[in-house]
């Protein structure tokens, strides 16, 4: 290991919202959602989307079958913008603490051949993405090699080799999590304090070879995750947490921001969904158009993945089978 120094599947129908659920007190109310009802099926992309399917990376196309990629124990794809590969962890071990998981990174083509392992599976390799900049270069988060109060951000080519990876975060600052390459070839990241309550998440624009942090103005002071940065880069999705407990997700809604990686701001947030905490919503991503965010949900009993509109607010199921447990949708050449 070196340290750098200086939409798809079946066709969409709308469902009801479920009624009754209590708004957290951090959700504006002028963005709540609405999920509307249709009277008919509604075909909304032909865009292919990866996602995991029983923990099968599985690819997804309007009209066709679903196409399996992987065996088994397989999260969180994302799609490379240019040459259709496809990035993920495998997990070797679960823990009952993030923790204490064991897990491989790991990238495939788009058709299933060339998988290819990138880490040995000693340490807990999380949420991998794209660089957008050209180089198209594997970010990932490499959690609690210091404790599970720090996490570190590296690079890695997707034809490396295990100990190729490259350390771009600064240890000192303990905990910095790598959400979104952008085409400019900094990385959006937050950087949380634990010792605090509740716990103090700032964001920052990183330029990785030069190790510069530009801070990001953000709308709220809680913590957010899973953030994923649209293709203009002009908008942000992300999870809110409401508990100042990243490791909990039924107290999470999603939202979407205006972004301004020049001025470095984030603001005008919106909400996709509801807080209820009997069910949980994560995992947004955007679609080319950026009509459509995409993200999982088991409000019906088994995770499933949901398309929300921005024009109307309206949110469909886009999954082709109810009884198949999916998620961490990503859409074709779109990096997270």
């Amino acid at each position: 290991m070196r340290r750098l120094s200086a939409v798809g599947g079946a066709a969409l129908l709308f469902l009801c919202a479920c009624a009754g659920s209590a708004p957290s007190p951090s959700a504006p109310q002028p963005g709540s959602p609405s999920i509307v009802q249709m009277s008919n099926e509604t075909h909304l992309t032909d865009a292919r989307w990866a996602a995991s399917d029983e923990l099968r990376i599985t690819i997804h196309a309007y009209g066709q079958e679903p196409r399996r990629l992987t065996s088994g124990d397989d999260f969180k794809p994302s799609w490379s913008k240019t040459g259709s590969m496809i990035t993920f962890f495998h997990a070797l071990r679960y823990g009952t603490e993030f923790a204490d998981w064991k897990t491989k990174l790991c990238v495939i083509r788009s058709d299933g051949s060339g998988l290819r392992e990138l880490t040995d599976g000693r340490y807990a390799d999380f949420n991998p993405t794209w660089t957008r900049d050209g180089s198209n270069l594997i970010i990932f988060n490499r959690y609690a090699v210091r404790g599970s109060d720090s996490n570190d951000i590296f690079l890695i080519a997707p034809d490396g080799q295990v100990g190729d990876e490259v350390m771009v975060s600064n240890p000192d600052n303990r905990y910095e999590w790598a959400f979104s390459g952008l085409r400019d070839g900094r990385l959006f990241v937050d950087r949380v304090s634990w010792a605090t309550s509740p716990p103090l998440a700032r964001s920052f624009l990183l330029t990785p070879r030069v190790g510069t942090y530009e801070e990001i103005s953000r709308p709220t002071t809680q913590l957010w995750h899973k953030l994923s940065v649209s293709p203009s880069e002009t908008k942000v999705a992300y999870m809110l947490d409401n508990d100042a407990n990243m490791s909990t997700y039924s107290d999470v809604v999603l939202y979407w921001a205006d972004f301004d990686a020049a001025t470095r701001v984030v603001g005008n947030p919106v909400a996709i969904t509801d807080y209820d905490p009997s069910h949980v919503c994560e995992y947004p991503r955007w679609s080319a158009d950026e009509s459509l965010i995409i993200y999982d949900s088991n409000r019906s009993g088994v995770y499933q993945m949901y398309a929300y509109r921005l024009a109307d607010r309206a949110t469909a199921r886009i999954s082709p089978d109810p009884t198949v447990k999916t998620q961490f949708g990503n859409f074709e050449d779109l990096p997270k």
